[in-house]
């Protein structure tokens, strides 16, 4: 009977992972991504490309992270670009990510929470909200 008893709990808990995962979602499809327009000096003006997210949904999401969460390109997501609000840097001071996010890329999940706020998590557990930003955004090209 115990042994009955524990698989139940085995598979309701297996159960409930499963559904959890299940509810993340791939990014929505890219509209129609407009090239970088030179603006001199080094610089360039970025486009977002990315299509629209829906509110509170998860999506599973590939951060770039090798310039830091605060390169102006580093979130594309619901067709803008995104800037940190915290909690936390963001970066270590030379312009790499801050301790536990990965670089270059960090995978986790990213949800809007509102529609100008939206927030990451990294599969390693670090949190960063982030700040809606309008239009494009002028850049040198991070490498």
């Amino acid at each position: 009977m115990v042994v009955v008893a524990v698989l139940a709990v085995v598979l309701a808990a297996a159960i409930t992972v499963e559904i959890a995962s299940s509810s993340v979602r791939p990014l929505p499809p890219q509209v129609g991504p407009v090239a970088p327009q030179p603006v001199g000096n080094g610089q360039f003006r970025f486009f977002p490309s990315s299509g629209h997210a829906s509110v509170g949904v998860p999506y599973r999401y590939r951060l770039y992270t090798h310039c830091g969460l605060d390169a102006p390109t580093a979130v594309d997501f619901d067709g803008s670009f995104w800037g940190p609000i915290g909690p936390g840097p963001a970066s270590d001071g030379s312009g790499n990510p801050p301790a536990g996010y990965g670089n270059p890329y960090d995978d986790g999940t990213i949800t809007l929470i509102s529609p100008t706020r939206a927030q990451y998590r990294s599969k390693s557990g670090s949190v960063t909200q982030w700040s809606r930003h309008a239009g494009s955004q002028i850049s040198s090209p991070c490498s």
